[in-house]
C-alpha cells in the first residue's frame, strides 16, 4: 500500500532521483586572467595543466565494504558520503560507499531510533530486530542510478531530514572530507552527567555483561551555513591546508573519545554499584546517568527495590505513571535475560523503541518471517539480549521456551497489562490465563514476577496475585487518578455533530493532539471523514486496516501532522506521545477500567487535558447486548466436551485437533471461547489435555517421480497416510494427526518428513484448515458435572462483564443526571464526582444502582418468540440462540447477514437478556414438547 508524503515532510522521504534545484545552474564562466598578486582570493584555477588530486593522510584510508566493488568516484555524476557511528574511529575511515538498495527491502522488528524513523517515508515498515539492525544500516538518500555502473549494485538511498551540502555535488567542488567517528568498542554512548535528560546515541550489551558499540549510521550533521563557511575556508586556503584541518578534527575526536571512555567508566560504575547493593542513592544516581531524572516518582523505587532483591511484585501505577521505568532499570543491573509479556504486537513495538539505547532488546512475533524469528532466537541462545518482548501465546511454542533455557538465566519477568490474566477483568484472554507461577517457575526457572496494571478492582487483583503467586506484602499500589485531567459528560442529541462542535468549541479549539475512542470499526472511518470534510485533519484506526497502515497513522499522530485519530480501544496502549490534549469518548466505555485506561492517555506531560464522554440509553442498550455474545449453553458445552473427548478410552496420550471455523460453526461458540474453554481444560483441578500450537492439520498430496503404491513400500509414513486419506482425481486429503498418531510421532516429525520428501522431488503438498491441537492426558469420567462446572464459570465471566458495563453506564448516569455540583462540578464538568466514583469502585465498595434502565417483562415477549419460532421450524435453536437474535447479537451460527433481515432482529434489547432467554426456554419446551432445554 503506497502512501503519499505530506507536503510538510522534512525531506526525509526516501527518493530515487536527485532534488531539483529551484533554479538551474548558470553555464560556467569562461576561465578569467591570470592573476600575478600573492594574496589573491580568487578561486579559480589561472593553470591549465590538470592540478593533482587532494593528498590524504596515511592514517585515514577509505575503506570498501566487503562483497560491494567501489565504483571509481571520477565516474560518478555524484558522490555519496556516510558518516560512520558516533564512537571514536580506530583504524576505519569516515567515509563509506554502499550499494543502492542495500537496506531498502529488509523488513524485519527492531528497536529503531526516532531520527530514522518516518514510516510516511518508507511507508511504515516494520521495524528490525535489533540484531539485524547493528548488521543493516538504515536506507540513505540516493540519485539516479549512474550509467556506468551496470556491474556493479545499486547505490543506496540515504535517510535525513535535509540535504547535506556535500551530497551531490556534480557542478561544485568537493569540498574536504572532514574526519568523522567510527565505531570503535566500548564508546557507544554519551552519558548523561550534566543531568540534563536527553537521549542516547547509540546502544550496545555484550554476553560478559559490559557495554559496547552497536554502529549507527547518522544523518549528516553540517549544517547549511557551517558547511558553506567551512567549504570556502578551505578552498581559499589551498590543498596545504588540509591535513592540517584533517589533524585538528582528528584530535577533537581523540578528546571526545577520552571523554566517552570515561563516561562509560561512570556508567558501568554506577551498574555495579547498583548490583552489588541497591540502595537509594545507588539506583538514583543510575536513573539521573539514564533518563535525567533527580528522583523516581511514588511506587517505582520500592518496585525496583523489591525486583532485585528477587521478590515477586505487583505494581499498580496510572496510565503514564512510568511503569516501564522500573523494569528497564533492572534489567540493566540483573545479570540475565528481562522478559516482558505484553498483549498486543503495536504494545511491543513501541516498549521496544522506548528502552533505553544503551539496553539491548528484541521481540518475536507471528508477523516476522521464520529468518527473522530465527535469527533473533539465534541472539537469544548467545545471550546478546537483555530484554525479550513476547506474546503470552509463545509460551506454547517449544523452540522458544528452548531457545530461552538454553541462553542466559531469565532473571525477571515482566507481566504488561497484567489485567488480562484474570478472567474478571475487562480484557480477558485465554493464553494470559496460561502464565501462572507454575509454568513460570517450572519452564523457565524465573528469579522473580514483576506483574503491572494501571486498573484492577480487588476481585481482580486478588486473582492475579493468587495465579503469580505474588504474597499481598508486595502489592504495590497508587492507582490516584491525575490532577491535570478534567472530566466532562454530556446526554447526546446527535452524536456526529455533537462531537464536531465540541472540537471547535473552547477549549478543544486550543488542543494540537486528540484521540476520539469509538467502539466499532465502521463508525472510525465514517467519523474521521465527517472531520476530514469539515477541515478537522483526522484518521481513523482499528484491526481492520493492514498493521503498515495503522504504523502509518501513528507515526502521523506521533509527529503531529495530523490532529485527530478515530480508534477504537487498541489504540495509545504504550503510546509515547505526552502532549495529547484531549480523549473525547464517541461511545460509552466497556467498563471504568477501559475509561480509566483510556483517559490516562492525555496529559501525559502535566498539562492541564480535557477528557469528555457522550452517552446516551440507545448506545448503552446496544452495548449492554453485545456484554452477551460470547456466552454458552450447557447444551453447546456437552456437546462441545463430547467431541473433545473421543469415544475410545485409550485415547490418552494421543494428538487431536478441532479445526476453528467448522467447530466454531458447528457449537456457535465464537473462537476465542473454544480456547478459553480449552484452556480451562488444561488449567482445571484436573489437567485433562495439554495445548499444542494451532496448526493447519488438513494435508492434501500429489505424487509425481515415483508412484504412491511403489513410494509406499520405501517409506511407512505414505503407507500410512495412503490407509487414511481420501482419494479424489490423483489428490490424497488426510489429517495430519491422525496419520501422526497411527505412525506414533508427533505432528511435526510428521510434517517434517513430508517436507523432506518435497525436496527430493517425490510429492507436493498443501497445508489448511487451521486448528486447535492438544494432546489428552485424561478423559472425564462424568461429562455432565464437568459440562456443568464450565457453563457455571463462563456464566460468572459474563455476568462480571455485565455488571462493570452498567457500572460505566451509572456514573455517566450519576454526573449528568443526579450530580449536585456542590463540590467543583459545574455544567458538563464532574471532574470532582467521577473521580470520587472511579476511586470507590476500584476500593471495592459497591455503588448504590442509580438507575434502572432495563426491563424486567414485555407483554409481547412470548408471543413474538412463538412467531419466531414457527416462522423458522427448520432451524434448530437454543434458548440463547433465540434470545441473541431478539436483542440482535450475531454468533457464529446465527450471522447478521442471515438473520438480521428477520423484522424480530434486535427487537428486545431493552429487556434484560436472561429474562429473554427464560422465554425462549419455555417456548421451546412446548413447541419440542422436551423439558430438557
Amino acid at each position: 500500500m503506497q502512501f503519499d508524503s505530506d507536503s510538510d515532510s522534512d525531506g526525509s522521504h526516501v527518493s530515487t532521483t536527485p532534488p531539483r534545484q529551484p533554479n538551474p545552474p548558470p553555464p560556467p564562466p569562461k576561465p578569467p586572467l591570470p592573476v600575478f598578486t600573492k594574496k589573491s582570493k580568487s578561486k579559480t584555477k589561472t593553470k591549465t595543466k590538470p592540478s593533482k588530486p587532494p593528498s590524504k593522510p596515511p592514517e585515514t584510508p577509505i575503506q570498501q565494504l566487503d562483497n560491494f566493488p567501489l565504483p571509481s568516484t571520477t565516474s560518478l555524476p555524484f558522490q555519496i558520503r556516510l558518516r560512520t557511528s558516533d564512537g571514536p574511529s580506530t583504524s576505519s575511515s569516515s567515509m563509506e560507499t554502499l550499494p543502492a538498495g542495500f537496506f531498502s527491502k529488509s523488513i524485519s522488528f527492531s528497536r529503531i531510533r526516532k531520527p530514522l524513523l518516518n514510516l510516511e517515508a518508507s511507508e511504515a515498515e516494520p521495524v528490525k530486530s535489533s540484531m539485524q539492525s547493528a548488521e543493516k544500516p538504515p536506507n540513505l538518500i540516493g540519485a539516479k542510478k549512474p550509467p556506468n555502473l551496470s556491474s556493479a549494485k545499486k547505490l543506496p538511498n540515504l535517510i535525513g531530514a535535509k540535504r547535506p551540502p556535500n551530497l551531490i555535488g556534480a557542478s561544485l567542488p568537493t569540498p574536504v572530507v572532514k574526519v568523522l567517528r567510527g565505531s570503535g568498542e566500548g564508546n557507544f554512548v554519551k552519558l548523561n552527567l550534566s543531568g540534563k535528560r536527553k537521549k542516547f546515541l547509540n546502544k550496545g550489551w555484550k554476553k560478559n555483561g559490559k557495554f559496547g558499540s552497536g554502529k549507527r549510521y547518522r544523518r549528516n550533521s553540517y549544517s547549511n551555513s557551517s558547511s558553506r563557511s567551512k567549504r570556502k575556508k578551505l578552498e581559499g586556503e589551498g590543498e596545504d591546508n588540509e591535513e592540517d584541518a584533517l589533524g585538528l578534527e582528528d584530535a577533537k575526536q581523540q578528546e571526545k573519545q577520552k571523554g566517552w571512555e570515561n563516561e562509560c567508566k561512570v556508567l558501568e560504575e554506577a551498574v555495579l554499584a547498583a548490583r552489588g547493593e541497591a540502595s537509594d542513592e545507588n539506583l538514583v544516581r543510575l536513573l539521573k546517568l539514564i533518563h535525567g531524572y533527580d528522583s523516581f516518582r511514588e511506587g517505582q523505587l520500592e518496585a525496583i527495590k523489591n525486583v532485585l532483591a528477587g521478590k515477586s511484585t505487583m505494581l499498580i501505577l496510572p496510565t503514564g505513571a512510568g511503569k516501564s521505568l522500573c523494569y528497564q532499570l533492572c534489567a540493566l543491573i540483573l545479570p540475565g535475560i528481562t522478559l516482558v509479556v505484553s498483549p498486543l504486537l503495536a504494545l511491543m513495538i513501541d516498549q521496544l523503541k522506548q528502552l533505553p539505547p544503551l539496553i539491548s532488546g528484541a521481540l518475536l512475533s507471528s508477523a516476522q518471517t521464520l529468518e527473522e524469528s530465527s535469527e533473533t532466537l539465534s541472539q537469544l541462545r548467545q545471550g546478546t539480549i537483555k530484554v525479550l518482548f513476547v506474546s503470552p501465546e509463545r509460551f506454547l511454542n517449544k523452540e522458544f521456551l528452548s531457545a530461552i533455557s538454553a541462553g542466559s538465566a531469565v532473571s525477571l519477568v515482566v507481566i504488561d497489562e497484567a489485567h488480562c490474566i484474570s478472567e474478571w477483568s475487562h480484557n480477558f484472554r485465554p493464553s494470559f490465563m496460561r502464565l501462572r507461577a507454575s509454568l513460570l517457575h517450572r519452564s523457565l526457572n524465573v528469579g522473580s514476577v514483576l506483574a503491572m496494571t494501571a486498573t484492577a478492582t480487588t476481585t481482580t487483583l486478588d486473582s492475579i496475585m493468587s495465579a503469580l503467586d505474588i504474597p499481598f506484602s508486595n502489592l504495590i499500589q497508587n492507582a490516584h487518578l491525575r490532577d491535570n485531567l478534567r472530566l466532562s459528560v454530556s446526554l447526546i442529541k446527535n452524536r456526529m455533530k455533537d462531537l464536531l462542535v465540541l472540537i471547535k468549541s473552547p477549549p478543544f479549539t486550543e488542543v494540537k493532539s486528540i484521540i476520539v475512542y469509538c467502539k466499532f470499526q465502521s463508525e472510525t472511518d465514517q467519523i474521521s471523514r465527517y472531520l476530514n470534510d469539515n477541515n478537522i485533519s483526522a484518521k481513523s484506526y482499528h484491526s481492520g486496516i493492514f498493521a503498515k497502515e495503522r504504523g502509518y497513522v501513528q507515526e502521523l499522530f506521533g509527529s503531529n501532522k495530523i490532529r485527530v485519530v478515530v480508534a477504537t480501544v487498541a489504540f495509545g496502549m504504550g503510546l509515547d506521545k505526552r502532549d495529547v490534549g484531549a480523549v473525547i469518548h464517541y461511545s460509552l466505555p466497556g467498563s471504568l477500567e477501559e475509561y480509566v485506561q483510556e483517559i490516562g492517555r492525555a496529559g501525559r506531560d502535566g498539562r492541564l487535558s480535557y477528557c469528555h464522554l457522550f452517552y446516551d440509553d440507545e448506545m448503552y442498550f446496544k452495548l449492554r447486548s453485545l456484554m452477551y455474545s460470547e456466552g454458552v449453553d450447557e447444551y453447546s458445552v456437552n456437546k462441545f466436551l463430547s467431541e473433545v473427548f473421543p469415544a475410545d478410552k485409550s485415547s490418552c496420550g494421543k494428538v487431536c485437533s478441532l479445526i476453528k471455523e467448522s467447530a466454531s460453526r458447528r457449537f456457535d461458540m465464537k473462537e476465542e471461547v473454544i480456547l478459553t474453554v480449552l484452556t480451562r481444560l488444561e488449567l482445571g483441578d484436573v489437567q485433562y489435555l495439554h495445548l499444542l500450537p494451532q496448526t493447519n492439520v488438513t494435508c492434501v498430496l500429489n505424487f509425481y517421480k515415483t508412484p504412491a503404491v511403489s513410494l509406499a513400500q520405501k517409506v511407512s509414513a505414505i503407507a500410512v497416510i495412503l490407509k487414511r486419506s481420501e482419494n479424489k482425481h490423483g489428490q490424497y486429503t488426510f489429517d495430519i494427526p491422525t496419520v501422526a498418531n497411527d505412525m506414533g510421532v508427533t505432528p511435526v516429525e510428521l510434517t517434517n518428513q513430508l517436507y523432506d520428501l518435497k525436496l527430493k522431488g517425490e510429492i507436493t503438498y498443501e497445508m489448511k484448515d487451521m486448528a486447535y491441537c492438544y494432546r489428552i492426558l485424561e478423559v472425564p469420567t462424568d461429562f455432565l458435572s464437568l459440562s456443568a462446572d464450565i457453563t457455571q464459570w463462563l456464566s460468572e465471566v459474563e455476568s462480571c462483564k455485565v455488571r462493570k458495563m452498567d457500572a460505566m453506564f451509572n456514573a455517566a448516569y450519576f454526573a449528568v443526571n443526579l450530580c449536585d455540583k456542590m463540590n467543583g462540578c459545574s455544567s458538563a464538568d464532574h471532574t470532582s464526582c467521577l473521580q470520587r466514583i472511579i476511586l470507590n469502585y476500584f476500593a471495592g465498595v459497591d455503588n448504590i444502582d442509580f438507575c434502572k434502565k432495563i426491563d424486567q417483562s414485555s407483554p409481547f415477549l412470548r408471543a413474538d418468540i412463538k412467531v419466531f419460532l414457527q416462522s423458522n421450524s427448520h432451524a434448530r435453536f437454543t434458548p440463547r440462540a433465540v434470545a441473541r437474535v431478539m436483542h440482535g447479537i450475531a454468533s457464529p451460527a446465527y450471522p447478521n447477514t442471515i438473520w438480521g433481515k428477520t423484522h424480530f432482529w434486535g427487537r428486545y434489547t431493552k429487556i434484560d437478556f436472561k429474562v429473554v432467554m427464560e422465554a425462549a426456554k419455555e417456548e421451546l419446551k412446548k413447541l419440542v414438547g422436551k423439558d430438557t432445554l
